[in-house]
């Protein structure tokens, strides 16, 4: 059979990813709720209406219902069509860099669980196991298939990973919690361990910018804690396409080579 014209394959893979970031809203909104993300069917929050098959196209019904529940009214949170239209970027850039590859899979479902952990790290701070644990053990084996990271350079990138970020808790007296030690362990897993250092200081310098701006406007003071889940998420996934052009702007800059 004779394989699809491009713009149509990238066009079903962004209606997947629209698909899969419906999903992914659901994982969002019942896994810090200890809720079944299987059943029942998508509910709206504030009234408990189940919503009719329309209302759970995604991006669509957001607009269709002007970002409003259809019999309470209650605004609709935009970070709904966001990941949605998020996930589908990310799986159509994938598979547009990379093909038809092991690289291509790794990246969307490593960015998948970025974006599952961030956005939950964002409203609850913490980093469910159920998405992270199970991330470990999926980013290992696509390494085994993965030429470009290896299983040799995921086990560095999970060990070094989770051990800084491990000494990072112990230095800061619980500065760094067990999600985030975990979350550093499956991007390494996935990344391998120079991407990995890539992805960690992109969230460092995100994290420390964004936290000091908060601090200077006066909604934070110093001390104050704050969900370091995101950025980390956010650096891993600029890691995933850009990791070796950082390495190398950063060896230009700072060692001269």
């Amino acid at each position: 059979m004779p394989s699809l014209p491009d713009p149509l394959v990238l066009g079903l893979t962004a209606l997947f990813g629209l698909v899969v970031g419906s999903f992914l809203n659901v994982c969002i909104w019942r896994l810090p709720r200890k809720q079944s993300v299987v059943a029942p069917r998508s509910y709206c929050p504030a009234c408990e209406r189940r919503l009719s098959w329309w209302e759970m196209l995604p991006v669509v019904s957001y607009v269709a219902l002007g970002g409003h529940c259809r019999t309470c009214r209650r605004p609709i949170s935009p970070v709904y069509p966001l990941v949605e239209a998020g996930t589908a970027a990310l799986y159509v850039v994938s598979l547009a860099v990379w093909g038809w590859s092991i690289q291509a899979l790794s990246v969307g479902l490593l960015g998948s669980l970025l974006i599952v952990g961030g956005v939950i790290d964002a409203g609850h701070r913490i980093l469910p196991d159920v998405v992270t644990v199970p991330g470990i053990v999926a980013g290992l084996v696509l390494a085994a298939f993965n030429p470009t990271v290896g299983i040799v350079g995921a086990i560095i990138g999970l060990v070094i990973g989770g051990g800084f970020l491990l000494a990072v808790a112990v230095v800061t007296n619980g500065g760094m919690g067990g999600g985030d030690i975990k979350l550093t362990a499956m991007m390494g897993a996935f990344l391998g361990w120079a991407n990995l250092l890539a992805g960690l200081l992109l969230g460092f310098v995100a994290g420390a910018l964004f936290g000091g701006v908060l601090v200077v406007v006066g909604v934070k003071r110093r001390r104050d804690l704050m969900a370091f889940g995101p950025f980390l998420a956010a650096g891993g996934l600029a890691a995933a396409f850009w990791g070796p052009t950082i390495i190398g702007w950063y060896a230009r800059v700072f060692w001269g080579s």
